[in-house]
């Protein structure tokens, strides 16, 4: 089984990042964490955004007879 590696983090001040916004988001995409800083106190973490996942809802309940229809009365158009 593989580690898992801690992000990098690198501290940048707020008007340092104003000027390179683009370069620091694409640092972000690439897995670096960003943390902004205002007279060397940090204010905000910039991290990758999580990657799509299928939607954690079945189409089909597992056991049918014992759960019964659990998807129609979510679907129902309310009034």
């Amino acid at each position: 089984m593989g580690r898992i590696m801690p992000m990098k983090t690198i501290m940048v001040p707020i008007v340092a990042a104003r000027s390179k916004l683009c370069s620091l988001l694409k640092q972000v995409e690439s897995g670096v964490q960003i943390c902004l800083t205002s007279h060397g106190e940090p204010k905000a973490l910039t991290i990758p955004f999580p990657k799509q996942v299928s939607p954690w809802r079945e189409d089909m309940a597992d056991d049918p007879p014992r759960y019964g229809d659990l998807q129609s009365p979510v679907m129902e158009k309310w009034e």
